[in-house]
C-alpha cells in the first residue's frame, strides 16, 4: 500500500578514530541516518529491544499489523519486543492507551490487540465510551466492572503518564514509529516499504 509522508495519522566512543575512518564506516553502512532512520531527542538505550508506538485509532498502525506479526516470527530469539501506545495531547489517544494498560495488566492483551484494531476499522465498531468498551472486552472473559475498574485506576494512570513520557523523549508525533535500542527511530515513510522497514529494525538492533 502506497504511504505519502506523514499520511501517517495526525497529524562516543572510547577511541579517537579519525574522520576517515568515520568516512569509511559511513560508506559501508546499508541505510543512511535521517534518511531511513533518525536518533531520537531523548535516547533510552538499552540492548536488542524493539518498540512499536501506535494508536488504535490509527488505520496505518492496523494495516502494519500482519507485517509486525510477520517480522515477529523471524527475528531472533534475543531481540525483545514492545508494543506501546503512543500518547498525544489529545483524549482520544489517551482513551485507548488507558484500554491497552487495562487489557495488559488483566492479562489478555495477546487475544485482544489485533482483535480491538479490527472491532475498530474492519467492522467499524464506536467503542468511544468505557461502558462500550468494558462491554466489547467481555468477550476475553472479563466482567465490565473488572475493567472499568482497571481502566480508572491509579496502575494505569502512571502507565499512562510513562508512554507519555517515552513519546515525548523519543519524538514520536506520528504512527506508527519503530524505536530501536531506545537510541534509533524509523518508520514506512522513512523506508518507504514494509519489507525496508525490518530490514532497517534488524540492521540498527545491530547497531
Amino acid at each position: 500500500m502506497p504511504v505519502s509522508r506523514r499520511q501517517f495519522f495526525l497529524l562516543g566512543s572510547t577511541l579517537a578514530l579519525s574522520p576517515a575512518i568515520w568516512a569509511a564506516d559511513a560508506a559501508k553502512a546499508p541505510f543512511m541516518l535521517d534518511v531511513e532512520y533518525k536518533k531520537v531527542p531523548v535516547p533510552h538505550p538499552e540492548k536488542k529491544v524493539v518498540t512499536e508506538f501506535f494508536f488504535y485509532g490509527c488505520p496505518h498502525c492496523w494495516h502494519l499489523e500482519p507485517s509486525i506479526e510477520a517480522w515477529l516470527k523471524r527475528k531472533p530469539k534475543d531481540v525483545t519486543f514492545r508494543r506501546m501506545p503512543a500518547v498525544l495531547n489529545s483524549r482520544a489517544w489517551i482513551f485507548f492507551a488507558r484500554a491497552f494498560f487495562t487489557a495488559k495488566n488483566l492479562g489478555i492483551l495477546e487475544q485482544s490487540h489485533r482483535a480491538l484494531f479490527d472491532a475498530l476499522h474492519r467492522d467499524r465498531l464506536k467503542l468511544f465510551t468505557v461502558d462500550k468498551l468494558a462491554a466489547w472486552y467481555t468477550q476475553f472473559g472479563i466482567k465490565p466492572e473488572d475493567f472499568k475498574a482497571m481502566f480508572k485506576s491509579f496502575k494505569v494512570d502512571a502507565q499512562v503518564k510513562e508512554a507519555a513520557r517515552l513519546t515525548k523523549d523519543f519524538g514520536i508525533d506520528g504512527v506508527p514509529s519503530i524505536v530501536v535500542n531506545g537510541m534509533w527511530m524509523t518508520d514506512v515513510v522513512m523506508t518507504g516499504s514494509y519489507d525496508r522497514l525490518w530490514k532497517v529494525v534488524n540492521w540498527l538492533v545491530e547497531h
